[in-house]
């Protein structure tokens, strides 16, 4: 999909400055993509091959209309991005950072 055609329209993956409840649109298309996110905690944990992120991870709820039996924990870290993603409700599954690789 592409926001501006046939309806779609853009999405936020993450805030400039989240607040803790804040529940926005990942992305939308009716019917194709419509996930959503709620800001859970500002200060999350998560242990992954990578290494550890104490306290400074935000934490966010993920789930879509069109999954209504999966939702996902999803931390990410600043200046790194998405470190760890387990799935809460529906089939199992846990995804961590093994490793980050700049280029320039």
């Amino acid at each position: 999909w592409e926001a501006g055609k046939n309806g779609a329209k853009p999405g936020i993956i993450m805030q400039a400055h989240p607040k803790v409840g804040q529940s926005y649109r990942q992305e939308y298309y009716k019917g194709s993509a419509e996930d959503m996110a709620k800001v859970l905690k500002l200060n999350g944990s998560a242990k992954v091959p990578f290494g550890s992120f104490d306290h400074n991870s935000l934490v966010s709820k993920e789930w879509s209309p069109l999954e209504p039996g999966v939702v996902e924990h999803k931390y990410y870290a600043a200046g790194v991005g998405d470190i760890k993603e387990v799935t809460v409700k529906g089939p199992s599954e846990t995804l961590g950072l093994v490793n980050v690789r700049h280029t320039g």
